[in-house]
């Protein structure tokens, strides 16, 4: 196992790869005639402190496989792991808003004064949820958890082991995790079928396409005459009607500009992109591939918890499982050829990104029912980048709460052995081992300690990930049916 130091150096690496990739996905989607500084710093850093929280995981994992003295190391980890949840916080619930209020003030007459106050007014009120969340979370005290004997002295230490300031933030954590599932259940689950399906599936024909468009520009246009043709003599146009013909002018102009834009893909650098697209069938059947290995995965780990836990009393807390699934053993046993395994479980996160990205992209920025704003290439505006980069952090937090779900030996213990009583075998570490023998990596800690200590989290984010799986064959399927796009 390497020194802890070469980990150190790849986040490193890792921090300016996340800023440079964060700022390339935004400067993408950014609307080039409404950007604006602030909305576009604070999406990239908003991203950026999410993922890093996530490539932290292997760090903490190699921390936790090093042989010496790694009290520095944890300190260190446990530290970074609260200062990116503290920022996820203040970005979701009080950055991100004042942002959002902020550029929707804009005006020529309004000062930059104003658009402040105005930004500092709107926000005040999901300060106040902020720190209601940790008021309540420094007197939500956690109970003795119904565990049986074998991991009796991990609960009750994990219990003992948590002060008041770190249960208020665990405890902030996990509301807007609980919040974050609604993303991950939707938007994750769908895109993780949608994104590799369509690349299998293909796009339309150009041809096609562009006969579609000429046929609705044209049935557009005799709907337009039609309106026309009842005031020819000079009658004024009813309210009704200036209302229709305005919806049908302003359709007509979308369905030119799209078939604009279909013309320039026919010259160019975009006959190129166009001529590659048959090696997309490929990409789609490896990346479906991968979805299907995530679902596996935690399929697998569902079942595991169901005959290997303590149930919902103690929030589906497992011991070692019983049930090995593919993701969890390929990084244990990748973990010892460091930095393999961090290339590998940054591969899925980098995915699971995009996935939850393509699924925003599918369905748009919505509030229930309510669609808010779409997000498209060099067309959204600063608001939907916003709004997009909140639901893309609750996605990518559920997925550190879920993250024992995915890998639980490897995200638990790392490649740790010990030495049991009676045996001259070394043996991988579990929660069947004295707790002075082994030591549970940061965010296993973290995971335990809100499934131990507030069941309702536990058995909330275990029914979630079984939605999530139902949605991602729900969506498989109506991807599979739907016509090409």
């Amino acid at each position: 196992m390497l020194p802890i130091g070469v980990g150190w150096a790849a986040f490193g690496i890792v921090i300016l790869i996340v800023l440079a990739f964060c700022y390339a996905i935004v400067k993408y989607y950014t609307d080039v005639h409404e950007s604006e500084v602030l909305p576009t710093i604070v999406t990239v850093v908003s991203l950026s402190v999410t993922l890093l929280a996530l490539f932290l995981i292997p760090i903490d994992i190699l921390s936790v496989s090093s042989k010496g003295d790694i009290s520095s190391e944890t300190t260190a980890i446990k530290s970074l792991y609260y200062v990116f949840y503290s920022f996820i916080l203040a970005f979701t619930f009080i950055i991100i808003p004042f942002a959002y209020f902020y550029f929707e003030e804009f005006d020529e007459d309004i000062t930059v004064g104003k658009r402040i106050v105005a930004g500092l007014k709107y926000t005040s009120f999901l300060v106040v949820i902020v720190v209601i969340l940790l008021v309540v979370g420094l007197f939500v005290k956690p109970g003795t958890p119904p565990v049986d004997n074998t991991v009796r002295g991990w609960a009750d230490s994990l219990i003992a082991s948590t002060n008041k300031g770190q249960g208020a933030l665990e405890f902030a954590i996990a509301c807007l995790t609980f919040i974050g599932c609604s993303v991950w259940m939707t938007y994750t689950a769908y895109g993780m079928a949608a994104y590799p399906l369509s690349l299998l599936k293909g796009k339309r024909h150009i041809a096609e396409e562009s006969s579609d468009l000429q046929n609705a520009m044209e049935n557009t246009r005799e709907q337009k005459r039609t309106i026309s043709s009842r005031y020819l003599t000079g009658k004024k146009m009813s309210d009704k009607d200036a209302r229709q013909y305005e919806i049908l002018d302003r359709q007509e102009r979308v369905l030119a500009k799209r078939n604009q834009r279909l013309g320039s893909m026919q010259t160019g650098w975009a006959k190129v992109v166009n001529a590659c697209k048959p090696f997309t069938f490929i990409f789609g059947i490896i990346l479906f591939l991968v979805s299907l290995l995530i679902i596996v995965s935690v399929i697998l780990t569902l079942a595991d918890k169901i005959s290997n836990s303590c149930g919902v009393k103690c929030g589906w807390f497992a011991s070692y499982p019983k049930i090995p699934n593919p993701i969890d053993l390929l990084l244990w046993h990748l973990a010892p050829y460091f930095p393999m395994d961090y290339i590998v479980l940054g591969s899925i996160i980098v995915y699971i990104f995009f996935c939850t990205l393509s699924g925003i992209i599918r369905i748009g920025v919505r509030f229930i029912w309510v669609h808010l704003f779409s997000i498209r290439p060099k067309q959204t505006p600063p608001q939907g980048l916003l709004l997009g980069s909140i639901f893309l952090m609750l996605a990518l937090l559920v997925l550190n709460m879920e993250i024992l779900t995915l890998a639980p030996r490897y995200a638990t213990f790392g490649t740790q052995t010990y030495l049991p009583a009676n045996s001259t075998e070394l043996v991988p570490c579990s929660t069947a081992a004295p707790v002075d023998q082994c030591q549970m990596t940061q965010i296993a800690q973290m995971v335990a300690r809100i499934q131990l200590g507030t069941a309702f989290f536990g058995n909330v984010f275990f029914f979630v990930m079984w939605v999530f799986v139902a949605v991602f064959f729900l969506g498989a399927l109506y991807t599979c049916i739907r016509r090409k796009s």
